[in-house]
């Protein structure tokens, strides 16, 4: 049997030890460490969230303006130097290129823009994150093609609230400038 103090779980043990308090020490150093590198998580997880709910906010802006045509409110999700590379060439750049590029695309007969946001990663006041989009593009006859690819965004936080600062559009088994008409 076991004298008292002599176990580790007995604070007797600990007492009067150089060696024990500075164990103790480090002990408690470790545990500071762990829970704090919790709460590093559990922040970036927070940002992470904000910016999920952002980038849906804007997918879901994005997809009503670009049912009812209107350009310059496509525009204005973007930051005042947002860029967009289309797979049909073009890279634009500021918002009057932005509402020109909508407006040549609307009157070509695009509709039904749909975008699911896949996945996000905040970073301070910015971030980037991956959707999925579909839409319907007019081929001959009147008849409709859905064409299907990814998005690339970088979001930019700024004192108007969330914007586009680069959106990438990718479609799958295309290469850019081969979708000219189609997107």
């Amino acid at each position: 049997m076991e004298n008292p103090g002599d176990s580790e779980l007995d604070p007797r043990h600990w007492a009067g030890s150089a060696a024990a308090i500075k164990t103790l020490f480090r002990i408690a150093l470790l545990v500071q460490l762990v829970s704090g590198v919790g709460t590093t998580c559990k922040a970036a997880d927070n940002a992470d969230a904000e910016l999920m709910r952002a980038a849906t906010e804007l997918a879901r802006r994005y997809d009503a303006r670009y049912a009812a045509r209107d350009s310059a409110g496509m525009a204005a999700l973007y930051a005042a130097d947002g860029r967009l590379v289309s797979p049909d060439g073009p890279t634009l750049h500021g918002r009057v290129a932005l509402t020109a590029y909508y407006s040549k695309r609307f009157a070509t007969g695009f509709r039904g823009y749909v975008t699911k946001v896949v996945e996000v990663h905040a970073q301070g006041n910015s971030g980037h994150g991956i959707s999925e989009f579909a839409v319907s593009t007019p081929i001959v006859n009147r008849q409709t093609h859905q064409l299907h690819g990814t998005i690339v965004s970088v979001y930019q936080h700024d004192a108007d609230g969330w914007h586009f600062s680069l959106v990438v559009h990718s479609v799958p088994g295309s290469r850019r400038g081969d979708l000219v008409g189609q997107m």
